[in-house]
């Protein structure tokens, strides 16, 4: 029984060891990445001092050119946008930008699917807030989320499940590059035969989605946020809006949809799917944006 005993002990001893070492291992790689996500992601939350950032899901990314936001309106800009991701890891990025500085202006790219339904595991939104989990603030979104995660957290290892090839790629040579200033042009031209119908089903909101929008919206004192939908190759039933829609007008807090706009729809020359731009796509639309703006004296 004893030598169970100590046989189990020394196991715990040098998996606590394991673990330890492989989290200061995995901080170095993440904090000394050299090019994609990651290298992204630790400027974006350590490093960013632009005017203007622009955040979303892959829309983002993929839809605004910092470069012509610039040279338009005399700010400096840097896309955050990220792919696949939402409110969740956005709220977690303002937080930590908040923390050394206040941008001017935030540009949010809105999408129901990550900002404001129920979809998938909202687990998913954590990983790139991961090595920042011991900032102050970040612990309240993941246990916004599971209440677990304060337990799973001490686990150096479980910190870095979330992507750990891509973090080793990331360091050892990157598949993706930084972009420019963020931003991740296409450069091809769709085809229809790949697009496939959307359904339209009722919306189910995710009620801690549109939490968190209005605690950045409350958070941003320092920070004009403008909510913008760009286009879709398809348009879309903006029905599912409607609390950002609401909390824009209570608010007067700008609100600019182009998901159906009659310059983009069917339009395949600026897309290379259904719901993204491709890189004239995003040039122009980005003009079509700056002017817009301009418009409505928000510069």
């Amino acid at each position: 029984m004893k030598k169970f005993v100590l046989k189990v002990s020394i196991f715990f001893i040098v998996m606590l060891i394991f673990d330890i070492l492989s989290g200061k291992a995995f901080s170095y790689l993440v904090d000394h990445a050299k090019g994609g996500d990651n290298m992204r992601n630790n400027y974006i939350c350590n490093e960013t001092n632009e005017d203007i950032l622009v955040f979303g899901s892959s829309r983002a990314i993929h839809h605004y050119n910092p470069i012509i936001i610039s040279d338009s309106l005399d700010m400096s800009c840097y896309n955050c946008g990220q792919d696949g991701n939402g409110i969740i890891l956005n709220y977690g990025r303002y937080q930590l930008i908040c923390q050394r500085y206040h941008p001017k202006v935030l540009i949010y790219d809105v999408i129901p699917d990550y900002d404001l339904l129920v979809g998938e595991d909202n687990h998913k939104y954590l990983g790139y807030l991961c090595p920042y989990y011991d900032r102050k603030g970040i612990d309240e979104v993941f246990e916004s989320i599971d209440d677990t995660e304060k337990y799973k957290m001490k686990s150096q290892m479980y910190r870095y499940n979330y992507g750990f090839v891509q973090v080793i790629s990331d360091y050892v040579h990157p598949q993706q590059s930084e972009g420019i200033k963020g931003f991740r042009p296409v450069h091809k031209e769709m085809d229809t035969m790949k697009i496939s119908k959307r359904r339209k089903k009722e919306p189910i909101y995710d009620y801690l989605k549109i939490e968190y929008i209005n605690k950045m919206v409350d958070e941003s004192k320092d920070t004009k946020i403008i909510f913008v939908v760009s286009p879709y190759w398809n348009g879309m039933d903006t029905t599912s809006f409607a609390p950002v829609k609401t909390m824009c007008q209570q608010r007067a807090i700008p609100f600019i949809d182009y998901s159906n706009n009659p310059k983009y729809v069917h339009h395949n020359k600026y897309f290379y799917d259904g719901l993204h731009l491709n890189a004239r796509g995003a040039n122009e639309f980005t003009k079509d944006l700056i002017m817009e703006l301009r418009k409505r004296e928000i510069f």
